[in-house]
């Protein structure tokens, strides 16, 4: 019973957050700061994504960029090239982005740490380099621009916060399900796992599949978002950007990776008044959260709430009395 109520609160949590963010419009905000918050909307499918290979599987990746590229690129080259309709392209470039996540799941089997991280960020390099060669596809160095919109404005990104909102209770839902417990299992002890009748090779793949569609769709938020697309979008200091988010919010935190994608996407806009010193001001701030206070990471927040005050004998209930 303590496990679901603790589930409810978490779902509770992600949906007031996307509660006031839907509210925020509504109150009025300038073009670049919606743009801004769009942007940071866009980087809560990334966190997502990673939520369930980081945080639930337990598989560093820095290729997130790369998937993210596949996304983007899919849905570009099918509207512009071929004059496909957005939203065909909308269902298409995920799809795409998840078949490149079973050819990057594959080799990832056998992989563990280190050389997982190397896998992934040389697939990230590979993603970059094939767009910058095919220029009569990819546009190459020049980009592939007039980009068409599934919608622009409000419309464009209530329908981003719908996405997300679905995104965000579908992975709450699967920490819970049996496939969630075996993406567990396989984080905390792989041969543990295999043991007790869970197919190792298999749920690795739907992790990575998962994400990969995930990385997708944000592929195809930041194409309507920009209407321009360029490999220098998709270098390996984004796949950081991202794995930071999800490291600040808390690995396997929903709530705390949708809190932490939204704040570190919009503090570097915010420092921009420091002119050339804002990225150094921006790094201290980061390094400082990191060492000192994981306020991003709501499950941090809520254990030192919980050392300043402490369980009373009422609050406890009967447990005290079970103990004697």
């Amino acid at each position: 019973m303590s496990r679901l109520n603790a589930y409810l609160k978490r779902i509770g949590l992600a949906q007031g957050i996307l509660l006031v963010l839907a509210l925020i419009p509504l109150i009025g905000v300038p073009a670049y700061q919606f743009y801004v918050l769009e942007r940071g909307l866009q980087n809560v499918l990334v966190v997502l994504s990673l939520v369930i290979l980081l945080g639930y599987t337990g598989q560093l990746s820095l290729g997130q960029a790369g998937l993210v590229a596949v996304g983007a690129y899919t849905y570009g080259i099918l509207c512009v090239n071929y004059g496909l309709s957005p939203w065909l392209g909308l269902v298409v470039a995920p799809l795409a982005a998840g078949l490149v996540g079973v050819v990057v799941g594959f080799p990832s089997f056998k992989l563990k740490g280190p050389f997982l991280v190397v896998n992934t960020l040389a697939f990230s390099e590979i993603v970059r380099i094939l767009i910058l060669n095919n220029e009569k596809v990819t546009g190459g160095p020049f980009g592939l621009n007039r980009i068409p919109a599934i919608a622009t404005g409000l419309p464009l990104y209530y329908f981003m916060l719908v996405v997300a909102f679905l995104a965000a209770v579908a992975t709450l839902r699967l920490s819970r399900s049996h496939i969630g417990l075996a993406l567990k299992a396989i984080r905390e002890d792989e041969v543990a796992a295999e043991a007790m009748g869970v197919h190792v090779r298999n749920y690795k793949l739907l992790a990575f599949v998962i994400s990969a569609v995930l990385a997708g769709v944000s592929g195809v938020f930041f194409a309507n978002l920009a209407g321009y697309l360029n490999p220098d979008s998709f270098t390996i200091n984004e796949s950081s950007t991202y794995l930071l988010m999800v490291v600040l919010g808390g690995m396997d935190n929903v709530a705390g990776g949708i809190l932490s994608s939204l704040t570190v996407t919009s503090l570097p806009e915010a420092l921009r008044f420091m002119a050339r010193s804002r990225m150094v001001v921006y790094s201290l701030i980061l390094l400082l959260v990191l060492r000192y206070s994981n306020v991003l990471n709501l499950a941090n927040l809520k254990r030192m709430l919980r050392r300043r005050h402490p369980p009373t004998y009422a609050s406890m209930g009967g447990q005290n009395k079970v103990n004697r």
